[in-house]
């Protein structure tokens, strides 16, 4: 979900509809490539068992690869409990959060580090900001735009 060419920047389609494509396959009704034997492009049959019976069925395969081995619901319910688009929203949220909590506590050790080193670390970490908050204004708007599902906690999701 990167700029084609440059790799920095979200770009949700980037590589979607070119010859290496094939990572989202998103529409209204969910997202992820089915890749199992019974009805996709099997992909999953092609690993040694008992992997490529885990691969098989979303019901077995691990949330953190079951969007490259089946295309679901939005509101699929992961193992974790959260629907499909919520864990995408969430993740995006979490990611500006984690990013802003190092921030605070890299400038918690202001004056105990050398000052030129905590300048340039405080300057990558705003950078570091400024790209965890663009990837989740636009990774979450395609998403909610894509899937007309708000947010359950109500995030501002443009």
């Amino acid at each position: 979900m990167v700029n084609p060419g440059y790799h920095y920047g979200p770009s949700v389609d980037g590589y979607e509809y070119t010859k290496w494509g094939t990572y989202h396959r998103s529409d209204l009704k969910g997202i992820g490539v089915d890749r199992s034997v019974k009805s996709g492009t099997g992909y999953a049959g092609l690993y040694f068992k008992p992997n490529s019976d885990i691969y098989e069925t979303p019901e077995k395969c691990p949330d953190e690869l079951v969007l490259f081995f089946h295309h679901l619901p939005y509101l699929h319910v992961l193992k974790s409990g959260k629907t499909v688009i919520q864990h995408i929203y969430d993740s995006r949220f979490e990611g500006v959060e984690r990013v802003e909590d190092m921030i605070k506590k890299w400038e918690s050790l202001k004056g105990s580090v050398e000052k030129n080193l905590h300048d340039r670390v405080s300057k990558k970490f705003a950078k570091q900001l400024e790209n965890a908050i663009e990837w989740r204004d636009v990774v979450n708007s395609y998403f909610y735009r894509k899937s007309g599902i708000e947010d359950k906690k109500g995030r501002k999701i443009f």
